[in-house]
Parts: structure tokens; C-alpha cells; sequence
């Protein structure tokens, strides 16, 4: 079970990394200067929803192993 979930969730981690690549164009619109260009996130904030989804995961695991015990 702990292995699928966490294919499932590299699996997620590599499909929203790619889809919000950012661009190396010159003229891409995310740099700070146009307040209404839709930017994608930032790696960090992918990485750190990441860390957040497989604690709850390994804390959600223990507590119901523990009940099952």
C-alpha cells in the first residue's frame, strides 16, 4: 500500500513540475515587471506541498497501524 501511495505521489510531483516549467524566454512575462501575467509556482512552493502531503501520508499510516494493533 505505502508503495503505491508513493508512486502515485512522484508520479503527481513529476507531472505538476513539468507543467509548470518555467520559461528561459527573455521575454516571459513572469520577472516582476507585469503584475497580471499568470505565473506559474515556484518549485519551492511544489516541494514544499510535497514534503507537507507525505508527512500527513506517514502520520496517517502510523496512526492506523496503531489501531489496528
Amino acid at each position: 500500500m505505502i508503495k503505491k501511495i508513493f508512486l502515485t505521489t512522484i508520479l503527481l510531483v513529476v507531472t505538476v513540475l513539468s507543467s509548470f516549467a518555467q520559461s528561459s524566454d527573455p521575454g516571459f512575462p513572469c520577472d516582476g515587471t507585469d503584475g497580471d501575467a499568470v505565473c506559474p509556482l515556484d518549485t519551492w512552493v511544489v516541494l514544499l506541498a510535497l514534503v507537507a502531503f507525505a508527512i500527513t501520508v506517514i502520520h496517517l499510516y502510523r496512526k492506523q497501524k496503531s489501531i489496528q494493533a
